[in-house]
């Protein structure tokens, strides 16, 4: 059994485990800072970030990007603002280049580039990786953790979990790190995936690969939860796109615990304006007027001046009005229509929505550990960092920003408290 003896052992070689691990070496030297990945490499997953392009962060970092525990969000983004990740990528060597949204990227728009920067600054600090090293038990005997795998057995100071979430686990992910901090005294917390596409009852083939620009509302128990716009993308399941990612943080808890933001739901519905731009009185002029221009033709063409022609044959379908005649289309008929476009409804359906997540949401929170250090109130010398803490954020880069920040404020308190 080889044995192993180091300061700080940072189980997980993310984005966080990388830069926690980078950050503590500095502060305690070469050889004092090891990271255990149980994949062939680290870094898989950040290299599908963004599309492969890694979006970094936002220049729009506030608190009100981010759901989950309050005073862990507070604590690392008060801590680590935008401008202090943009001053540690340029500390790295990475150029950056914003987009629409305060979108922040790599100016190589690749993800490898970042990467390939942390690994660098790991081993220009000494900072050892031992892969393949899947964790059979971790413990604590005599003020150190010991943790072992079939073949090694580390001996560490201090222990800094940064294992990530189980979404994505074509990448690898699992709930792994849960399960052996579980060990350590942390309680059950609920966890659910967070920016997934949608599954829903209502599947319409024919829309697959469309595209719309346009508006999806959240339905609980009938009252509005919260409403986003951008592009929808019809799929032969359900629904996806960013604007559908930002709501299912929602409807994912809904599916796998009955709540919403913690209250108590019977039904949730997603209602579909795919032409927000336009009220409902307008929609319906608008259709008096095609009904003339298209009186010999069906009422699936009514909409083809506006929409994806298969949409406007779906909207035409939805109202059982697909196979009438334009010129034969009542008031009533004409008001069936409109509303369909302004409110096009799907309900979600429950499916193993971790395959397409890209973060968790729920996790470790501050009852665990305290949020102005991340080391955990209970057990000494341990620390949480990324994604197995209770925080998630929206689209745009705010899940890797919280990586960074979280994994940086975590090094830092292990420094702070030995020096």
């Amino acid at each position: 059994m080889e044995i192993r003896k180091v300061n700080t052992a940072v189980i997980g070689g993310g984005a966080s485990g990388l830069t926690a691990a980078a950050e503590c070496s500095r502060i305690f030297g070469k050889g004092s800072t090891l990271i255990i990945e149980k994949q062939q490499k680290t870094g898989r997953k950040l290299l599908a970030t963004g599309n492969g392009r890694c979006n970094i962060t936002n220049s729009g970092i506030s608190e009100e990007h981010y759901h989950g525990d309050s005073s862990l969000i507070h604590s690392v983004i008060s801590h680590f603002p935008v401008e202090a990740m943009k001053e540690h990528m340029r500390s790295l060597g990475i150029l950056l280049r914003e987009e629409s949204e305060g979108r922040i990227y790599p100016y190589s728009n690749q993800a490898s580039t970042v990467l390939d920067a942390m690994r660098s600054e790991c081993s220009r600090r000494g900072v050892e990786e031992l892969c393949n090293f899947y964790i059979n038990s971790i413990k604590r005997e005599k003020g150190k953790f010991v943790i072992t795998s079939q073949e090694k057995t580390v001996y560490a100071e201090n222990v800094i979990f940064a294992t990530g979430s189980q979404a994505s686990p074509s990448l690898g992910a699992d709930d792994s790190g849960y399960r052996l901090i579980r060990g350590l005294g942390a309680e059950e917390v609920p966890f659910f995936p967070a920016l997934s596409p949608i599954y829903t009852k209502q599947t319409y083939k024919n829309l697959k690969g469309v595209r719309a620009k346009g508006q999806v509302t959240l339905l609980a128990d009938g009252t509005r939860i919260r409403t986003t716009s951008g592009e929808i993308q019809f799929t032969d399941y359900g629904l996806s796109g960013i604007c559908v990612f930002e709501i299912s943080r929602d409807i994912n808890e809904f599916l796998m615990l009955g709540t919403v933001s913690g209250r108590k739901i019977s039904d949730i519905k997603v209602s579909v304006d795919v032409m927000q731009e336009y009220s409902f009185q307008e929609i319906c002029d608008y259709l008096d007027y095609c009904k003339e221009v298209f009186c010999e033709d069906k009422a699936d063409m009514l909409f083809s001046g506006a929409v994806n022609k298969k949409l406007s044959q779906t909207l035409a379908l939805c109202c059982g009005l697909s196979g009438k005649h334009c010129r034969s289309l009542t008031r009533q008929d004409i008001k069936k229509l409109a509303g369909s476009a302004k409110n096009f409804m799907f309900t979600p359906i429950r499916y193993d929505a971790y395959k397409t997540a890209q973060v968790s949401a729920g996790g470790i929170g501050s009852d665990f550990v305290d949020p102005d250090t991340l080391m955990a109130k209970r057990v000494k010398n341990l620390y949480v960092c990324g994604e197995l803490l209770d925080v998630d954020g929206d689209c745009g880069g705010f899940n890797l920003h919280f990586a960074v920040g979280s994994a940086l404020l975590a090094a830092g308190s292990i420094g702070f408290r030995v020096l």
